[in-house]
């Protein structure tokens, strides 16, 4: 009953078709959004000069607006870079803080375990080692923010 009409072309034939991209053709206006030429722009209107001159006006009125402000801006952007990233990391830090806690009581108890079957260097080894470990990972987000404020202070 209903058969496909197929029509067969080339890339470029394709390509430079100008049904949908003459404007004098369209009687709607919403045919001219499909009617925009590369060269012309829409309605005929050339769009790169436009867009060369509003860029070159805007890099004119900001140079002379601020000035020289390229050694501020870096700082500001390098200390602020630096701002969002730790705040990135802290609820990492803090989490690993909070399972510090009860990794080093398991650990301590294991070690007490091992005490109390007759191993006592073994228990208290790992007693010591879980002590430390708990102690290096509370107090190592405090050591690094103060490598960080004399890292800022050079």
């Amino acid at each position: 009953m209903f058969k496909r009409k197929v029509e067969t072309m080339s890339v470029k034939e394709f390509l430079s078709r100008s049904d949908l991209t003459s404007v004098q053709n369209c009687t709607k206006v919403s045919e001219h959004v499909l009617a925009f030429d590369k060269r012309k722009g829409y309605f005929g209107v050339p769009v790169k000069p436009i867009v060369k001159a509003c860029v070159t006006a805007g890099v004119i009125v900001l140079s002379l607006s601020f000035g020289d402000v390229s050694l501020a801006a870096a700082g500001a952007v390098n200390g602020a870079v630096t701002a969002k990233v730790v705040g990135a990391f802290a609820p990492l830090v803090e989490l690993v803080k909070a399972l510090s806690y009860p990794i080093s009581l398991v650990m301590m108890l294991g070690g007490g375990l091992f005490v109390m079957v007759g191993n006592a260097d073994r228990g208290f080894g790992m007693i010591q080692k879980a002590g430390l470990g708990y102690v290096l990972v509370q107090m190592l987000p405090l050591l690094m923010d103060l490598l960080v404020e004399i890292a800022k202070s050079l």
